[in-house]
């Protein structure tokens, strides 16, 4: 409380000292004085403003956030930082159309800034637009080519285009680049059972588990495990330890949003019908609803 409090006085600071910038009034005349600020106030100004709008985004105050950083731009309209953290706080508040203006209006100031790229494909496999995402990824990839978010969000991308095999190649190349990155040795396995691959999607799904004890591996490798032995235990204790964990997975909504395919979402719903997981199974219903 003390922190949003402090931080709540600090607006009305910066609000108060822009407004002496421009003007004070005279006791020797009639008309007010025209105070211009220097170009190096009003950039100092600007940074402390998205300092603060910083600080509220990270408390979740967004409204607030973007009210303080679309002044800041204002002020400092060549600070490339502030229209990253401006389309920030955009993208918490769902304008992300307004968001995609802000990451152009800083790729114009830096050009070579390759995480600025990835942001703004982000954006657009959100707005289901995957072509359009993938466009910006290789102009990200242009700049370096040893990115594996790059790469990881490439073969997001062409999953959403059902492009399995040019996916794989792009989820192939970012876990050669960071060996422990689980999320893209995790989607190898989806689009390896999505292309009738069973034995080296187990493999991949083992090996993202042995980094990560995160739910979607965990089922993933479950599914296919009972697609290939419907009698595997293994597969019904990885299933129940997976919903536990995140009861989210028994949507098929959600299983489509994490980019699984028709295919392992169709075996999902075989396993999650055996007895064995049927106290599981309406508990995650029942949490998510």
């Amino acid at each position: 409380m003390k922190k949003t409090i402090l931080i709540i006085y600090q607006i009305i600071f910066f609000i108060s000292v822009f407004d002496c910038f421009l003007i004070t009034r005279s006791t020797d005349a009639f008309f007010p004085t025209i105070n211009e600020p220097s170009k190096e106030e009003l950039e100092s100004t600007s940074i402390q403003i998205g300092k603060t709008a910083i600080q509220l985004i990270q408390l979740g105050q967004n409204n607030e956030a973007l009210k303080l950083l679309k002044l800041a731009v204002k002020l400092n309209s060549k600070e490339k930082d502030l229209w990253i953290a401006l389309a920030e706080a955009q993208i918490r508040s769902d304008k992300k159309y307004e968001a995609l203006f802000s990451l152009e209006r800083a790729i114009k100031l830096k050009p070579k800034e390759q995480s600025i790229y990835f942001t703004k494909a982000s954006i657009f496999m959100d707005l289901n637009n995957p072509q359009k995402a993938k466009d910006v990824i290789k102009k990200g990839l242009s700049i370096n080519k040893n990115n594996e978010i790059g790469y990881f969000q490439l073969g997001n991308a062409e999953i959403m285009l059902n492009n399995y095999k040019l996916a794989l190649i792009a989820f192939k190349k970012s876990s050669k680049i960071n060996t422990n990155f689980w999320q893209s040795i995790n989607n190898e396995g989806l689009v390896l059972y999505e292309l009738n691959n069973s034995r080296e999607a187990i493999t991949k799904f083992q090996s993202a588990l042995k980094i990560s004890n995160n739910a979607e591996p965990m089922l993933a490798l479950a599914v296919v495990l009972f697609s290939t032995d419907s009698k595997s235990i293994e597969s019904i204790e990885l299933a129940r330890n997976a919903l536990k964990s995140n009861p989210q997975y028994i949507l098929k909504d959600y299983q489509a949003k994490q980019l699984w395919g028709k295919k392992l979402q169709k075996s999902a719903q075989l396993l999650f019908k055996r007895t064995e997981l049927k106290k599981v199974v309406r508990e995650a219903k029942e949490k998510t609803q």
